[in-house]
């Protein structure tokens, strides 16, 4: 099984994060277009793998929008999922945080989260199986070496208007830096 669950630290136990990536997606388009119209079934967070710099700047986002949905109780898009995209931010423009980390039509890796609660209790396998007959791609493992080898670190640097990283090799520093950016806008 590619999914992975984590419970967060601080995150009450019902609040699961399932996490799933693919490599090779061809149906980006299809997906985008299902998240704009509001599809429940869609209801996920697709983030382009290609604006991350590794597992931590995405975990970061998750606990950043669950804890805005659970401790602070206001959420600034639809969802949790959305919110989720939007907590990559390091402005608060939402559209321009969609454009630079949702997924577009030119998508090609993909790492896709969906936040299962008591009011929406949904399964590790039940998210598996919903995941791998909507996404066409390949499933990989969510971990640092997918990160190293998907990020577009020419976007990455554009996003938080820091240097690149080099050689596809995510620096301590540099992922200090873009988290920095992340947590200065939320606390802003």
């Amino acid at each position: 099984m590619s999914l992975q669950t984590l419970h967060l630290e601080h995150i009450p136990q019902p609040h699961a994060v399932h996490i799933f990536a693919f490599k090779d997606v061809s149906n980006a388009s299809y997906l985008r277009e299902q998240l704009l119209a509001g599809n429940s079934d869609f209801e996920y967070a697709f983030i382009d793998a290609s604006a991350l710099v590794s597992t931590a700047h995405a975990l970061a986002a998750v606990h950043q929008a669950v804890h805005n949905l659970l401790v602070k109780q206001k959420l600034r898009t639809r969802n949790v999922h959305s919110e989720i995209v939007f907590c990559l931010s390091p402005n608060n423009n939402i559209t321009e945080s969609f454009r630079r980390f949702g997924i577009s039509e030119t998508t090609t890796s993909l790492v896709c989260v969906k936040v299962s609660s008591r009011e929406n209790p949904i399964s590790a396998e039940e998210t598996e199986i919903r995941l791998q007959q909507a996404v066409k791609g390949l499933p990989a493992q969510f971990n640092d070496e997918f990160m190293a080898q998907t990020t577009d670190w020419a976007k990455v640097a554009k996003c938080y208007k820091t240097r690149p990283g080099s050689n596809g090799v995510v620096t301590e520093q540099l992922e200090l830096e873009v988290l920095g950016k992340m947590v200065m806008r939320a606390v802003g």
